[in-house]
């Protein structure tokens, strides 16, 4: 079977939702096509979606941004997410090669994420793919 990374499309909303699910965040379809459609309208954000004998097995988000820290933008990753029936098939790796592919396209300067502490196997795969431990993340929600 063949592995295609390729931008997300709105009719892909139904099997996005179950994937966000697998990663810990519950919405409904109807949000995630919301979403899609606000990204799509964004030059600086990209929703990656990976398939696999034609069926959706994989989400990335990459967004590009520009910072006081750096002179070239910057190219945060984030919402990756492999079903679970599917991992270790080389999914997430082409996930992140398509971000990196993005991220030099656009001349960042390097591509950062977080990560939820819990999530020890996300650590060993991003470490194993050459990403390094750089900090902690603090989050306030905004209500």
């Amino acid at each position: 079977m063949s592995l295609t990374v390729r931008e997300a499309r709105s009719v892909d909303a139904q099997r996005l939702t179950l994937l966000l699910e697998q990663l810990g965040y519950p919405t409904s379809s109807e949000a995630v096509a919301r979403r899609l459609k606000r990204l799509a309208t964004s030059k600086a954000d990209h929703v990656l979606v990976a398939e696999l004998g034609g069926k959706l097995v994989g989400l990335a988000t990459v967004h590009v941004s520009l910072s006081i820290e750096h002179d070239k933008p910057a190219a945060k990753l984030s919402a990756i997410v492999v079903d679970e029936t599917h991992r270790r098939r080389g999914v997430g790796e082409a996930l992140v090669a398509a971000v990196e592919a993005e991220a030099r396209a656009r001349d960042c300067c390097l591509i950062f994420l977080t990560t939820a502490e819990r999530r020890k196997g996300a650590h060993a795969f991003y470490r194993r793919i050459g990403f390094e431990e750089t900090g902690r993340r603090f989050a306030r929600v905004l209500d």
